[in-house]
């Protein structure tokens, strides 16, 4: 069977650690581990990073200049051009992960190519990282995507915006972003991977009969700030806490000093994002997600496969996501963030009970390999249809 060779095309990649490069990271080594040969083109970010890196297995190119200002987007844009003209023949497909100006670049140079270009239409998707010319609407976002050979939409929102733009239903494909790794738990495992945690960084401590909290994401200083108040009014009132931040993306001098000034900055930690969750999982007694847009790609579908009790600022997305059983898990103010950890802290069962209920919801719906298989099938039939 051909075995398709794959250009994915991004500016953020590895090590970046947001949840689109986790998923995308993840994506890649599922890929190529059913068989896919899949090469990355993405930014360089930093001086002291190589040109090229292997990420799993992965061969990764980055080009400069960092796409941070409108004057070096449209630089950037030029050497991923320049770079793809001249290694085309390499490649059966281009798949572009995001729909914006660097996607209609592409779309502009591709009949010298003649190779098809499949694109991920996300019109939710975070906008962090990316210059100003870039954030564009959800309609310049599907206008992007019209003369891709085929459009991915992760969602049926993304699904049905594209067909009110008068994009063709046959040049759209659903696949659901999911989680590539599961994650086991157990008292045992939990406790090996506390041991671990805590040899890569002291900090990490877990003393005995004290609960986990662990906030995943970016997110914003307000809605963070929030909940770093409601866990301090729960430390206040004696509940055994240790809660870790784990790359939200904001200055950590800005929640710093909220936690110092509540006295309780050894049980709440800030750190930067890691490129492997599995282990923070698998102590984690509840998860939470402030900004739960910027989660829904990778953390909290790794979250609900390993059956961990969330809450979820309510987010649209969100609620097509989870079953109406778990609604329960959402919360739209900070009064009901409040609620919701409290009633955490008095009825583990329930929440135990609803996060097993989404773990074998999930696992009905969706599996990895199969949804593996489905992007191969997209990639190998969208490569011999465009030569045919």
């Amino acid at each position: 069977m051909h075995v398709p060779k794959i250009l994915l095309v991004t500016r953020r990649f590895w090590p970046f650690t947001e949840d689109s490069c986790q998923r995308l990271m993840h994506h890649c080594a599922a890929l190529k581990r059913n068989g896919a040969d899949v090469t990355v083109v993405t930014a360089r970010w930093h001086p002291s990073w190589p040109e090229f890196a292997l990420c799993r297995e992965v061969p990764v190119y980055r080009l400069l200049p960092a796409p941070s200002t409108n004057w070096n987007e449209n630089h950037f844009q030029k050497n991923v051009v320049s770079w793809i003209s001249t290694s085309i023949a390499k490649f059966d497909c281009i798949y572009v992960d995001r729909a914006d100006g660097l996607l209609s670049t592409l779309q502009g140079k591709s009949s010298k190519w003649n190779k098809p270009i499949i694109a991920r239409f996300s019109p939710d998707d975070s906008g962090f990282g990316l210059s100003n010319s870039q954030k564009i609407s959800q309609l310049a976002m599907a206008d992007a995507c019209r003369r891709c050979f085929r459009i991915v939409c992760p969602t049926p929102h993304a699904h049905r915006l594209l067909i009110s733009q008068g994009v063709s239903e046959s040049q759209i494909v659903r696949i659901a972003d999911i989680a590539w790794a599961g994650v086991t738990r157990s008292e045992e495992v939990k406790a090996s991977a506390a041991r671990a945690l805590f040899e890569t960084c002291s900090d990490f401590v877990t003393p005995g009969r004290t609960d986990i909290l662990v906030h995943l994401g970016l997110s914003e200083l307000k809605p963070l700030r929030a909940v770093l108040q409601s866990v301090c009014d729960q430390l206040d009132a004696g509940a055994m806490l240790r809660m870790w931040v784990i790359g939200s993306g904001i200055p950590l001098n800005a929640l710093y000093d909220l936690i110092k000034s509540r006295g309780w900055h050894r049980e709440i930690l800030l750190f930067d994002g890691f490129d492997d969750l599995q282990e923070l999982i698998r102590v984690a007694d509840l998860a939470i997600a402030s900004n739960s847009k910027e989660t829904l790609q990778y953390s909290l579908q790794m979250l609900a496969q390993a059956g961990v009790p969330m809450i979820i600022a309510d987010n649209p997305d969100c609620r097509a996501w989870l079953p109406d059983s778990n609604s329960f898990q959402l919360y739209s103010t900070n009064q009901i963030f409040d609620l919701k950890l409290q009633d955490w802290l008095s009825n583990r069962e329930r929440w135990t009970s609803m996060a097993s209920s989404l773990r074998q919801n999930l696992r009905r719906a969706k599996f990895s390999d199969d949804c593996a298989q489905q992007w191969l099938t997209l990639f190998r039939d969208s490569s011999i249809e465009r030569t045919a």
